[in-house]
């Protein structure tokens, strides 16, 4: 076998490979057994048909697999002799058989980058921090009031901003139902009997809550509703949408009142002051959580900007189309048009590409760091994690491992709680200072961090 590299950017490499005909003629040879022991020929027993019948009739399926495998193993004798630490799969650019059956094949394979680390042991970060999360104390528990809070008839004042409305409704354009129209259209937006809307800033159909003001229970009313241009619903969008109502009760939403008996409500025998301290050590628990998760986050950000990598472009472009795919099918309703999906994609692909580059950045890097600290997964790591996965989908591990191989998730497991680990590392080595949250970013404080997903047996990653 004679193999030559050929430089394409860095990181990717062409492998030029030409095998002398007794490679391919050997496998096959042992294909063409194999056929011969399982094929049926008429006129012939199982396994004792000629070669020359078997070739005549499965000679081109023959070909193939013997082309493949050939392919296959070459390839992989290839990476395994010149020792390169490859990523994805080898593409397979150019393949010539010729008549004496030598294979010249043209391979393209990308290399992982070598990267010079720089210290990253006590880096020096400075994180801000809830100094007090004890003050949110009443905040949290004037929003347990109102979970517990009750519906209150009024009967002596209009519909207004605020309030609750049971009223019946259906929406028609020029006579027709708008189911007949659409029938895939929410409900919320149809009509129904006995139908209670919120009138809020953000009404389920816009403009509605403000014609519905002053409106007294038994009171019917007819508002015209144009949807606006990028209403979610594309079916929609731009349409005159008549709305007959009839109101039928106004309701208010009543808190529940803050103590001990709504405390029982929570917990038998819970008392508001046991309810306070219970959430008060929640609030510190959550403090310490958003704090590691924005040390990570800052870590993260540190690392990617101090060691820079130039990315394979292949590579690259594969993980931006991923990313890019993903962002469309999370963020567009299914009934959006092509032409639209066409222009999402292209105003998106610039922020794609740039998480793709942090993605792929950030994953060399940790590489790198594991590799030098000898930093590695055990079976006592995987089986712990696994066990609590089975443990929070209520499943056996024998029946939770076979879910995850289903959906080709075990390996993304194990690579990313090793990234886990990794960074896990770097954390307990860093010179971390919490600091007060500035009034800045007070809008944003309990916001969690975006850190590494891990898989699970129904993320389909």
């Amino acid at each position: 076998m004679h193999v030559t590299t050929e430089q394409q950017e860095n990181y990717v490499i062409d492998l030029h490979i030409e095998l002398p005909p007794e490679h391919f003629k050997a496998e096959w040879k042992r294909i063409a057994q194999e056929y011969v022991r399982l094929a049926r020929i008429p006129g012939f027993r199982k396994g004792k048909a000629p070669l020359t019948a078997i070739e005549k009739k499965y000679g081109p399926d023959i070909e193939k697999e013997a082309l493949e495998k050939t392919i296959k193993k070459a390839v992989s004798d290839v990476i395994r002799e010149k020792e390169m630490r490859f990523l994805g799969s080898p593409i397979l650019k150019k393949q010539e058989l010729e008549e004496d059956k030598t294979l010249r094949l043209t391979v393209t394979i990308i290399i992982e980058p070598e990267i010079e680390l720089p210290e990253y042991r006590g880096l020096v970060l400075s994180v801000e921090k809830d100094m007090e999360p004890e003050a949110r104390l009443d905040e949290l528990l004037e929003r347990v009031r109102y979970d517990f809070a009750e519906f209150l008839n009024i009967t002596d004042r209009a519909l207004t901003m605020g309030d609750y409305g049971v009223l019946d409704y259906s929406g028609t354009v020029e006579g027709k139902a708008l189911l007949e129209i659409d029938p895939n259209l929410p409900l919320s937006v149809v009509g129904g009997k006995n139908r209670w809307m919120h009138l809020s800033g953000e009404p389920l159909i816009p403009g509605l809550s403000e014609s519905l003001v002053g409106m007294q229970p038994q009171e019917s009313r007819t508002c015209d509703i144009t949807f606006p241009s990028d209403f979610p619903t594309t079916t929609l969008r731009d349409l005159k949408v008549t709305y007959e109502i009839t109101l039928h009760e106004i309701k208010i939403k009543q808190p529940a009142p803050l103590n001990d008996a709504l405390a029982s409500r929570i917990k038998p025998g819970l008392t508001l002051e046991a309810l306070r301290t219970s959430m008060r050590d929640i609030l510190v628990q959550e403090a310490e959580e958003t704090f590691r998760k924005k040390s990570i986050a800052a870590l993260i950000e540190r690392l990617i900007e101090s060691i820079p990598i130039e990315l394979p472009s292949l590579l690259l472009e594969e993980e931006t189309t991923r990313i890019l795919r993903k962002i469309v099918l999370e963020h567009l309703p299914q009934d959006t048009a092509e032409d639209e999906i066409r222009a999402k994609h292209d105003e998106l692909r610039p922020i794609a590409q740039q998480e793709a580059e942090k993605k792929l950045q950030l994953h060399f890097i940790l590489h790198a760091i594991a590799a030098k600290e000898k930093i590695q997964l055990t079976s006592q790591d995987l089986r712990a994690y696994l066990a609590d996965l089975a443990k929070k989908y209520q499943m056996t591990e024998k029946k939770l491992v076979s879910e995850l191989q289903k959906h080709h998730a075990l390996a993304g497991i194990q690579e990313e709680l090793l990234t886990q680990k990794t960074l896990d590392f770097l954390v307990s080595q860093a010179n971390i200072t919490a600091i007060p949250i500035s009034k800045n970013s007070e809008g944003s404080t309990h916001h969690h961090p975006t850190t590494p997903h891990v898989h699970g047996p129904s993320c389909h990653h």
